[in-house]
């Protein structure tokens, strides 16, 4: 069995993304909505011990926003959008299970699907590409307190 490096993996993810606390471009707030659904669940999060990370894929390719007039494009529509949840889990059902319930209020204010999918460290290690592709230019919603946080002096679990 291959050792997998977590630390490696979660810096792979933040170097495509961005963290949602200071991307400035977020100009329907549909980051800042997530964001807020997910603090707002936080012990519902923290509880499953295995989520370490959870980020977005670009929503914003699919606008245009015209400074000077303050109007914005949608280019495309768009009726889903992937979250990435990354941990160190084999049974997911209950990631899914409780991020649907975070989510369904972002779903009726925006009628877009979120697809959540659960990456554990061993499936991104065997398709790193795959990932980092769909991510780039992602926002990061989520982060667990313990090590991700490996450089400062206490780390809780």
């Amino acid at each position: 069995m291959a050792v997998i490096d977590k630390d490696k993996i979660i810096e792979t993810i933040q170097a495509v993304t961005s963290d949602v606390e200071s991307y400035v471009d977020d100009f329907l707030g549909i980051y800042q909505f997530i964001h807020r659904s997910i603090a707002e669940q936080g012990d519902r999060i923290e509880k499953l011990s295995t989520v370490d990370l959870i980020a977005i894929e670009d929503l914003y390719q699919d606008y245009e926003k015209l400074e000077h007039q303050n109007i914005v494009f949608q280019k495309k529509e768009r009726e889903i959008v992937n979250l990435f949840i990354f941990g160190d889990f084999k049974e997911d059902y209950q990631i899914t299970w409780e991020l649907s319930e975070v989510l369904a209020d972002f779903y009726v204010e925006y009628l877009i699907l979120p697809i959540l999918n659960n990456v554990s460290y061993q499936e991104f290690q065997a398709r790193p590409t795959i990932f980092t592709e769909q991510l780039k230019h992602g926002v990061r919603l989520y982060e667990a307190k313990r090590g991700l946080h490996r450089n400062s002096a206490a780390i809780s679990r």
